[in-house]
């Protein structure tokens, strides 16, 4: 252990307080994780509590794991150790990741955090709800200044360009073949760019500048989405709030409503921002891009509010935003992709609560119109429209659409695709093993 500050943890003593208990009790769940060979003494918690004292890996991640499933959020190790003067054990966060002002300085550390190999980012680190609403609302609030930028490396618009023409690449890349493709490089060409942004020479060009931090913002959106399909949750959550930054530095505000709705997608789909009330942080994101955003990427942002209304079972509130994303896509003859996109959410949707007949209707139309470049997400429809049918005992019609899924998924490296294909496969064996 590092006896660094003798000085109580009062946030490890508040939360065992909170659970009623002792410090015994917290050494035997601590024990329960981990093998035999790594077993605590049932002092070793006074010791954290009342010393200050901080525990080496991997026990400090066990009382972080097993203090998150007693309370039922997130308990983060920067949270119970992170102002005890350590950065010993788990991978040591940025610990004002939302909190931090939201200048450009800022931004580039985060962008920094989340393109590094470093140790695993563990469900433990995810942020609460409240933070990332909080979040949200400074991407809102007016663009910061552009500091730095007098480097020696001179940035020309050319190279905005090509960052733009390599970030589409890996993104059709992605949405094809899966995030665990282009993870790492896209990882790689962040790091870059957050390079360009820290030696590059702007501070003559301000537009210049923006751009730049909009060209990150972009790659670290892709970061984030890549490692939610990989089931890397609060890397992927940390990813999407370093884009975030970047999308207010750089004063775009579709690139921003983007970033907020992938976090909410996220928050909708698993235990990311536990708490979150993802549809009221989508529809601030589109109050503040009011004007800016174009019909189909306003309809995208209506159709995930619809499928997390869906998700939480609230019929009115699907169907309302439902209607209005269709709206706005009404008069947009050339967004077949997005219109394929919309289905799917909306169906999914019905899915959720329960509308099977809706729902196949929907799922069925996404699959159909969805390119054979957006292989993923076709999948994975594929896959929810097998377990409509599944789920009203009519195994013949699902069986032959998962096998289908199956096949276009052979090779894919999303472990969310995967992870649907093995949950439809327990849930049939044991429908089977019923009847």
């Amino acid at each position: 252990m590092s006896d660094l500050a003798r000085k109580r943890n009062e946030e490890l003593a508040r939360i065992l307080h909170q659970l009623a208990w002792n410090p015994e009790r917290l050494a035997r769940e601590v024990n329960l994780v981990l093998p035999a060979d790594l077993a605590i003494s049932s002092t070793a918690p006074y010791k954290w509590r009342d010393r200050g004292m901080v525990p080496r890996a991997p026990h400090d991640q066990a009382v972080c794991e097993v203090l998150s499933r007693a309370v039922g959020i997130a308990v983060t190790y920067q949270q119970l150790w992170g102002r005890m003067g350590s950065r010993r054990g788990a991978k040591a966060l940025s610990p004002q990741l939302l909190t931090d002002p939201w200048t450009a300085d800022t931004a580039q550390t985060a962008l920094r955090e989340a393109a590094a190999e470093a140790g695993p980012v563990r469900l433990t680190d995810l942020f609460r709800g409240d933070e990332l609403a909080l979040a949200a609302r400074h991407w809102a609030s007016p663009p910061p200044p552009v500091t730095g930028g007098e480097g020696a490396l001179r940035i020309a618009p050319e190279q905005l360009a090509d960052l733009r023409i390599s970030h589409d690449s890996k993104r059709r890349l992605e949405q094809s073949c899966g995030g665990g493709l282009v993870l790492t490089p896209a990882k790689a060409e962040l790091s870059m760019v957050g390079k360009l942004l820290e030696l590059g020479s702007y501070a003559w060009d301000e537009p210049l500048g923006r751009g730049l931090y909009g060209a990150a913002g972009r790659l670290a959106r892709l970061v984030g989405w890549a490692d939610y399909d990989m089931g890397n949750e609060a890397a992927a959550q940390r990813a999407f709030v370093a884009a975030l930054r970047a999308a207010h530095v750089s004063g775009d505000p579709r690139l921003g409503v983007s970033v907020v709705g992938c976090l909410a997608v996220q928050a909708t789909d698993g235990p990311a921002g536990r708490g979150l009330d993802t549809v009221a942080m989508l529809d601030t994101a589109l109050r503040a891009a009011e004007g800016s955003l174009s019909a189909g990427e306003r309809a995208l942002q209506l159709g995930r509010i619809a499928r997390a209304h869906g998700r939480r079972g609230e019929r009115a509130g699907a169907e309302q935003a439902a209607e209005q994303a269709f709206a706005a896509l009404a008069d947009e003859p050339h967004e077949g992709q997005r219109r394929a996109d919309l289905d799917g959410m909306v169906g999914e949707a019905h899915l959720f609560l329960g509308d099977h007949e809706r729902a196949r209707v929907l799922l069925a139309s996404a699959v159909r119109e969805l390119t054979p470049e957006r292989a993923r997400a076709k999948a994975l429809l594929m896959v929810r429209l097998a377990d409509s049918y599944r789920r009203t005992g009519e195994p013949g019609q699902a069986a032959p659409i998962a096998d289908r899924a199956r096949r276009l998924a052979a090779g894919m490296q999303s472990a969310r695709v995967a992870r649907a294909l093995r949950d439809f496969d327990t849930a049939s064996r044991l429908s089977t093993d019923v009847n």
